[in-house]
């Protein structure tokens, strides 16, 4: 019975943060391409990749903040159970 709400836990948050995840990135590197076709300096390259960096690693933060809610919920589901 506990292994039902444990595919409930994850089917509800890591699957679809999985997917929000992957289309987030590819925005965020076609944006990225764009803007790089676009440049016209190399000081303008490298304000690009910054921001770039800067933003992969807001999302890698969301994203492991949103797997640590899961785990606190198989948490919660362990402790019923």
């Amino acid at each position: 019975m506990a292994s039902i709400r444990y595919s409930e836990v994850i089917k509800s948050s890591g699957k679809r943060s999985l997917q929000n995840l992957g289309k987030r990135i590819k925005k965020l590197h076609q944006n990225y391409d764009a803007q790089i076709r676009k440049a016209k300096s190399k000081a303008k390259l490298r304000q690009i990749y910054l921001k770039h960096r800067k933003d992969h690693q807001k999302l890698l933060q969301q994203h492991l903040k949103e797997e640590g809610t899961t785990i606190k919920r198989l948490g919660k589901v362990l402790e019923k159970g």
